[in-house]
């Protein structure tokens, strides 16, 4: 059952101020958007999509705050101003629990493991040489838990001794593996979800498990996306409305008539007899 949690969006379309984010759409003539299931912000860097995530995320916690983000937005007095003119309206009232993730906030998942593996790894060598020194050297017992450390030595092997105090690492994943994986825990059911350039550390392979992780949440458990993203796979999810910020005015396209997609075709299809060798 497919759902929509937020309908509409009116960006400002008369404000003469010069700081950020006034001009940016001014310049693009985009003043509306309308949003689907899914709704795909496509751009080159700079033509605003992040932007555009931020502005709907601060304007509708300035409401209520319903979007989880795992960093606070550094921004200015003038940025508040901006999403404080800003409106916005519901078909169904936004879950607390709905999420703003930024490629940044994967990057920082796959660095925590590294470091926590890192630690681990620390800890158990330590483990190891306090275990070979209880169980074969013989040892001034100077309280209750040397003598306690002693006996379970005697009465363990070393992977278990090292096991009851450390935790396992976590699995050693590609930075691919280890991005869909976050992807699909932190993913659930009925929720409003803001991605940023979510194919970062995806390979095509693992974006198109993306894609599909993202259409049955769309179509089975009452998720709405709303994604800023320039891959051609993203841009290719079934039924996905893309809003093409590199035209001006700003206009909806179907994903094969986007500038970028065509240039990936006539690369491709001028490569044709490489592939088929």
């Amino acid at each position: 059952m497919r759902l929509i949690y937020l309908k509409n969006f009116e960006l400002l379309d008369n404000e003469d101020w010069s700081g950020y984010p006034f001009h940016i759409f001014l310049e693009k003539e985009f003043f509306n958007i309308e949003f689907d299931p899914i709704t795909i912000f496509y751009g080159d860097n700079g033509s605003g999509k992040s932007t555009l995530l931020n502005i709907i995320t601060e304007t509708i916690n300035t409401d209520k705050k319903v979007i989880d983000r795992r960093k606070p937005l550094v921004k200015s007095d003038y940025f508040d101003m901006y999403t404080a003119k800003c409106k916005y309206y519901l078909e169904n009232n936004i879950p607390l629990g709905s999420k703003i993730i930024f490629s940044e906030d994967i990057f920082d998942n796959i660095l925590s493991k590294r470091i926590e593996n890192k630690e681990k790894n620390n800890q158990r060598q330590e483990l190891e040489k306090q275990y070979m020194q209880y169980k074969y050297n013989p040892i001034n017992y100077s309280s209750l838990e040397d003598l306690s450390i002693s006996v379970e030595t005697r009465n363990k092997t070393q992977s278990k001794f090292i096991k009851s105090r450390i935790e396992e690492n976590a699995r050693e994943f590609s930075n691919g593996q280890t991005s869909l994986e976050f992807f699909d825990k932190e993913l659930k059911e009925d929720s409003l979800y803001l991605l940023d350039e979510p194919e970062n550390s995806l390979s095509p392979k693992f974006q198109i498990e993306l894609i599909q992780l993202i259409s049955e949440l769309s179509r089975f458990f009452k998720c709405q996306f709303v994604i800023a993203t320039h891959s051609p796979f993203l841009l290719s999810i079934p039924n996905a409305k893309i809003y093409d910020l590199d035209s001006i005015p700003v206009m909806t396209k179907n994903w094969y008539e986007l500038e970028n997609m065509k240039i990936y075709y006539n690369f491709f299809k001028e490569n044709k007899g490489k592939f088929e060798i």
